[in-house]
């Protein structure tokens, strides 16, 4: 038995030494702008390495959309500067369509849907365009649908997603309702090629007020769910799933209303071949600070158990699974992996906070700046069997970081991979380069690698060799974990940077 053992853990540390990943970083730096508060996607298509910056402009009154191209094979050098894709502004006022949503498509491909109001039919309308990301070219907007709006300040709202497999489209059309009357409520599902193949009107039950954000998720066979809070007399707020199996004209409510008043809090949506998965963290809705950053209280999220739904292709809840936890504060559901009819479950435990620092001129008091600070504790991963909805193993990484401001937290994260069914996190961890002295402290962020094996084991933790970032006093790059593009199996594209500076480079299994 022992020689077994023995024999198990010499091919399983022959394995760890072979997927230890190595990193070559690019020698030429290229400065980090437009990235604090906006979302970010990446691609590379195979020459050449794209980042798509799009955050909301209230000077405009519109979405910007920049992008940074870099080509791998000049040493990751910018071609060029704050490109951007977004809508044209008339040299005289503003542009009447507002750009409210991008999809990635294939290649350098976007979809953009646009809205404008029609002050002549004082209808809100939506449109659908495609952009490429390289040329900053559009198609002309195609209309889409419309519903009726009382003015332009009083529109209503559009609520789209985009399937896994990109082939469907869902559209949540909500006119501004009365609050003394019903929600209704139009939906659509769009092809691959945004037309309309399918639509349904829904009239919500009753509620107090009307709710201001409705989630939306489109299933890869063209069906739609729905996820909403519900404000009723005399009972404290909840939510509730509603499904539409777009074969039928049928929308079915799903009630997400837990005991003691408990909340879904957060939610991740998974597909798979014989369906879709919904996971949720059920929180008692307590707010618990446990670090202050700077006078800035944190967003916690306290979870005390998980909620499981399997939904089949044609809408049916064929797993519905409560799953208790010891209660955890502040896990951020982040990720979702589907392997083996197992699903991996990633949470972050980043705490943020952001305080308002005072006007750089004391004659404009309301242009005021923001300062956005990061504090993490650790990862957490779980690992729920997708069959019974049990819960195979909790795992958890303790590993506490300083406190950042300003970098949208990019080095307190995590890279995920999973690999021959082990989960590889690679991740940061600051220790004091100057330890010889009690009274100034030099910290620098080392490149460590933890692998969690089938069982839920921490099999393995330790420094990643010949990294090259972070440890050395004078040398400040440390590696950005905001994003691993993939370029093939075993290679993804990388970053380190250095605070506005930064150099991209490639990790390799």
């Amino acid at each position: 038995m022992k020689k077994i053992s023995f024999i198990i853990l010499f091919f399983q540390s022959i394995f760890l030494v072979a997927q230890t990943p190595t990193f070559k970083w690019s020698e030429s730096q290229s400065s980090i702008e437009n990235e604090l508060n906006y979302t970010i996607e990446n691609h590379f298509d195979g020459k050449r390495f794209f980042k798509i910056k799009s955050a909301y402009n209230d000077k405009i009154f519109n979405k910007d959309v920049f992008v940074d191209i870099f080509s791998p094979n000049d040493d990751f050098e910018k071609d060029e500067n704050n490109f951007s894709v977004g809508l044209e502004q008339p040299v005289m006022g503003k542009n009447m369509k507002t750009l409210t949503n991008l999809f990635y498509l294939t290649g350098k491909d976007y979809v953009y849907f646009l809205t404008e109001f029609n002050s002549e039919t004082k209808e809100f309308e939506l449109f659908t365009q495609k952009a490429n990301i390289d040329t900053g070219t559009k198609t002309i907007a195609t209309f889409l649908a419309k519903m009726p709006a009382k003015n332009m300040f009083n529109i209503g709202d559009y609520f789209i997603a985009q399937s896994e497999n990109k082939q469907f489209y869902g559209v949540v059309s909500r006119p501004s309702g009365d609050k003394k009357l019903n929600e209704k409520v139009t939906l659509y599902i769009l092809d691959v090629n945004f037309k309309i193949v399918k639509s349904v009107e829904h009239e919500f039950s009753f509620t107090t007020k009307q709710s201001f954000n409705i989630n939306c998720y489109v299933s890869n066979n063209g069906n739609l769910a729905i996820v909403r809070e519900l404000d009723l007399p005399k009972i404290k707020p909840y939510k509730s799933l509603f499904y539409w199996d777009s074969k039928t004209q049928n929308v079915v409510e799903h009630n997400l209303k837990q005991d003691l008043d408990f909340q879904v809090s957060q939610f991740k949506w998974k597909e798979a071949e014989n369906g879709s998965y919904f996971i949720g963290g059920i929180s008692d809705g307590k707010r618990k600070v446990g670090i202050d950053l700077g006078g800035a209280l944190p967003e916690a999220n306290p979870t005390n158990s998980l909620l499981l739904m399997h939904f089949d292709s044609d809408g049916k809840v064929i797993l519905n699974e409560k799953i208790t936890l010891e209660k955890q504060n502040n896990i951020n559901f982040e990720q979702v992996f589907l392997q083996d009819n197992k699903l991996w479950l990633l949470f972050n435990e980043l705490y943020t906070g952001s305080k308002r620092l005072p006007p750089p001129d004391p004659t404009k008091p309301l242009e005021y700046n923001w300062e956005y600070s990061f504090v993490s504790t650790g990862y957490s991963v779980m690992k729920v069997d997708a069959t019974t909805g049990k819960l195979d193993w909790f795992t958890r990484i303790k590993n506490e970081e300083p406190r950042t401001t300003n970098d949208n937290g990019d080095h307190l994260k995590y890279l995920p991979f999973l690999r021959k069914n082990q989960l590889v996190l690679i991740y940061n961890d600051s220790r004091d380069t100057n330890p010889n002295t009690k009274y100034f402290v030099r910290n620098s962020r080392f490149a460590v690698m933890s692998v969690i094996n089938s069982d839920g084991s921490i099999i393995t933790t330790k420094d990643i060799p010949n990294s090259g970032v972070g440890k050395t006093y004078n040398f400040c790059y440390e590696l950005d974990l905001s994003f691993a593009t993939p370029v093939d199996d075993n290679t993804y594209i990388v970053r380190s940077r250095c605070g506005n500076s930064a150099r991209y480079g490639y990790l390799k299994f």
